[in-house]
C-alpha cells in the first residue's frame, strides 16, 4: 500500500526570480588599532569590532599594518561567550604579526560563518608575546539577519 503526503506551500509572495526590495546586504566593518598606545601584553583580549544582535559575520580578518613585536601571533574569533560561544581563533589562528601583510583564514575551522543572537565583539587576542609596537586593520562582513516581517502571514 501506498501513501502519499502532503506538500504544502508557505514560501509566501514573491516566487524564486530575483531578490526582494527589502533584501539585506552584507556591509564591511573596519577598525584600525594602534598597539604602541596600550602595549597588550601575552593573551590580552582586543574588543576590536561591535557586532549588533540578530547579525550573520560571514568573514572576519586582520592586516598587519606596521609589525608587531618579536614573537606576537594573533587570533581573531569571538572570545565572550554573550552570542552563546567562545571560539577565539574562529578567523585567524596564530597569525605571525611581525610582518606587514593580511592574514590568512584559518583553514582547521573553515572560516566559519557566525550567527551572533545578541550583541558581541569580534576580538583580536594578543598571542606569543607582549606587543609594544604594532598597528593592525580588523575587519568583518557582516549582515543584518533581524526579521523584516515576523508576523504570521500563512
Amino acid at each position: 500500500e501506498k501513501y502519499i503526503m502532503a506538500t504544502w506551500d508557505k514560501t509566501g509572495v514573491g516566487g524564486t526570480t530575483g531578490h526582494p526590495s527589502n533584501g539585506r546586504t552584507p556591509y564591511l566593518v573596519e577598525n584600525t588599532v594602534n598597539l604602541d598606545t596600550f602595549n597588550p601584553a601575552q593573551n590580552d583580549v582586543v574588543q576590536a569590532i561591535d557586532v549588533p544582535a540578530e547579525t550573520l559575520v560571514m568573514a572576519a580578518g586582520v592586516e598587519v599594518l606596521v609589525a608587531c613585536s618579536a614573537s606576537v601571533v594573533l587570533d581573531v574569533g569571538i572570545t565572550g561567550s554573550t552570542a552563546g560561544f567562545s571560539d577565539p581563533d574562529a578567523f585567524v589562528d596564530a597569525y605571525d604579526a611581525t610582518g606587514a601583510s593580511y592574514a590568512p583564514r584559518d583553514v582547521a575551522d573553515g572560516a566559519p560563518m557566525l550567527t551572533c543572537k545578541v550583541a558581541d565583539t569580534i576580538d583580536v587576542l594578543v598571542a606569543g608575546a607582549q606587543s609594544t609596537v604594532g598597528k593592525i586593520r580588523v575587519w568583518a562582513v557582516l549582515c543584518d539577519i533581524s526579521g523584516i516581517d515576523e508576523t504570521d502571514n500563512n
